[in-house]
């Protein structure tokens, strides 16, 4: 599936303002957004039911305009919340949770998010936020922090939820070529397990 194709899906899905004011707001809306279509993409899966599908959905709206996502940000992620309600129903880990439901949206998304498996992954490259503090904001609103650091023009990605990165490196891409002053990077995204992904999120936007 063509990545402009799956940002397209998730209906008014908009770019972070560049107002400090309202990249918060909008950061959270755009979460909502991508939780809906995460969770469209599991029931056509076979993963979830609708019924389940709905009362996850109303928690994670609940969670997220409660304000705590913000103290928690490894539980903003749409994939990690529902993996923990998910987890007691099946009486799997949270981790086996979130492998079940990045295999079916690997599969959903014809494998564009590749799994990373080769080891681990570096803690704080910094080269992509001092490019842009705007995508600092963006990848912890999305949980999708810039690994392997190195030059600009190449960014990598990791992400507990495909969709997220999907989202994230069209936010990347349109940040870094606002107004005509740089090429569109490279990017290369790709999903981690849970224990990585809330180290990587914790090193890398923790306060």
């Amino acid at each position: 599936m063509n990545p402009a194709r799956i940002t397209a899906n998730i209906s008014g899905l908009a770019y972070l303002p560049q107002e400090a004011s309202r990249q918060l707001s909008a950061g959270m809306g755009a979460l909502e957004k991508i939780a809906s279509c995460t969770a469209s993409h599991l029931q056509q899966g076979g993963y979830m039911t609708d019924d389940e599908a709905r009362e996850i959905l109303a928690n994670y709206r609940a969670h997220l305009s409660s304000g705590s996502a913000q103290d928690s940000p490894t539980i903003t992620d749409f994939l990690a919340f529902a993996a923990r309600t998910q987890s007691k129903i099946h009486e799997l880990t949270a981790e086996g949770e979130v492998a079940r439901m990045q295999k079916v949206l690997r599969h959903r998304l014809h494998e564009h998010v590749h799994y990373w498996s080769v080891g681990p992954l570096p803690g704080r490259p910094k080269s992509l936020y001092e490019h842009s503090p705007a995508l600092r904001i963006a990848c912890s609103l999305l949980g999708c922090p810039s690994v392997l650091a190195g030059e600009t023009s190449i960014v990598h990605i990791a992400s507990l939820n495909p969709m997220s990165a999907v989202v994230a490196a069209d936010w990347i891409r349109h940040e870094m070529t606002a107004g005509g002053q740089a090429d569109a990077p490279f990017i290369f995204s790709f999903i981690v397990d849970l224990p990585l992904w809330e180290g990587l999120v914790q090193r890398h936007f923790a306060a």
